[in-house]
Order: structure tokens, then C-alpha cells, then sequence
């Protein structure tokens, strides 16, 4: 699937201040009913999300992701809200949008895939020698975060006449990754130290 446009946000959260970027979502418009978007139990949706992240996190010497139900509702309930622009709600979030929507179940696993994998090209912009966040690579830093243990994502099609980017991932990950406290960058996002992982992720 060719996926021509596609949108993303990222989000910090402090420690010892509130994140400036993370607001009260309100419902704009209902989802669009779509059979072919892939539900929060489908195995082939959950694999593609955990399969990108167990890659990247491997290299990067983080501990592997589990799936975790509860997360993935939160998000659903996020992303079904159907803003006009993808908005954060909660700390430990990535989402990305695309537009137009994918057409079938397929486009709709790939647009997955290739989200996640598509986060992880930030990390050509992050700065190891300074460690720190910035919204250029929230995304990957947060998916490498070290002690973020679980992540639960949701799909959602919402209206192409009031939605800005109407296809829409949103993952949420506990515990929380992009805490600006000190050190906290240092200690969980490392580089590609670790071995490239020869086998497919087991489960």
C-alpha cells in the first residue's frame, strides 16, 4: 500500500511539570463503521505493532513489549474520538495519522507496520552526545524506552469530511517513556548496541 500522506505527533511528559501538549480530548464525530479496520483482539494487527517494536527494541537493548488489553481500549477510546487533528490526552503516547484512509483490511495492517517502522527513522535526528527530548524524534525515543513494558494500540477511520488525516494509530505504552527529568534519556533510550535480531519475535 502506498500511503501518501501520513501526520504524527509525539508527547513528553516531566516529572516535575505537567506536559504542555497533552490535552482533554473531546468527540468530534463518530468513526466511520469500516469491517475492514482490524479490531483491538486481532492477532495480525497486535503481531505487526509487536513484531516492529520487539525489532527496533531489541537493537536498542530494551526489554521486549507484552500486548496489554486495557491499554489498547484507552487508545481506542482516544482515537475514536475522531478530533479534527490527532491530539494526545495522556503521557506515553504515540500516534500517526494518514490520508486518505486505507481501503482494505490488508492497507490496513501495513499502514501499521510501516507507522512503527516509520517512527524509528527519527532516530537519525536524535543526539546521543545530549541526550534529551524534543518533539523531531518523540516518537522513537519512546519506543525504545527501557521501562515501558506493555503498549496497547487501536485503528480507527474517522470521517474524511471533519478529520484532518482521517486513518488513524494510536499506541500507548506504560510505563511512560519521555520523562525529562535528569538522566532519564541517559538511562532508557540507548543506541543500537545490541545484537540485530536474526529470528522473528516467538508468541
Amino acid at each position: 500500500m502506498k500511503i501518501p500522506v501520513l501526520f504524527a505527533l509525539a508527547v513528553a511528559s516531566a516529572v516535575k511539570a505537567a506536559p504542555t501538549d497533552v490535552h482533554q480530548v473531546s468527540a468530534l464525530a463518530e468513526p466511520v463503521k469500516d469491517a475492514n479496520v482490524p479490531k483491538l483482539d486481532d492477532p495480525n494487527f497486535i503481531g505487526r505493532i509487536l513484531d516492529a517494536h520487539w525489532y527496533w527494541r531489541r537493537i536498542h537493548c530494551a526489554q521486549d513489549l507484552t500486548w496489554d488489553p486495557e491499554l489498547a481500549k484507552a487508545a481506542a477510546q482516544s482515537v475514536n474520538a475522531c478530533t479534527k487533528k490527532i491530539q494526545h490526552d495522556r503521557p506515553g503516547s504515540n500516534l500517526s495519522a494518514v490520508g486518505p484512509s486505507p481501503r482494505t483490511y490488508e492497507d490496513w495492517l501495513e499502514f501499521a507496520r510501516q507507522v512503527v517502522h516509520g517512527w524509528h527513522e527519527e532516530e537519525l535526528k536524535y543526539p546521543y552526545h545530549n541526550p534529551h527530548y524534543e518533539a523531531a524524534w518523540g516518537h522513537f525515543t519512546q519506543m525504545v524506552w527501557r521501562d515501558s513494558s506493555r503498549i496497547g494500540c487501536a485503528l480507527a477511520h474517522c470521517p474524511d469530511a471533519t478529520c484532518d488525516f482521517p486513518g488513524r494509530l494510536y499506541c500507548f505504552y506504560e510505563n511512560a517513556g519521555n520523562f525529562v527529568n535528569e538522566g532519564a534519556f541517559q538511562q532508557n533510550v540507548w543506541g543500537m548496541d545490541c545484537r540485530d535480531p536474526e529470528h522473528t519475535r516467538e508468541g
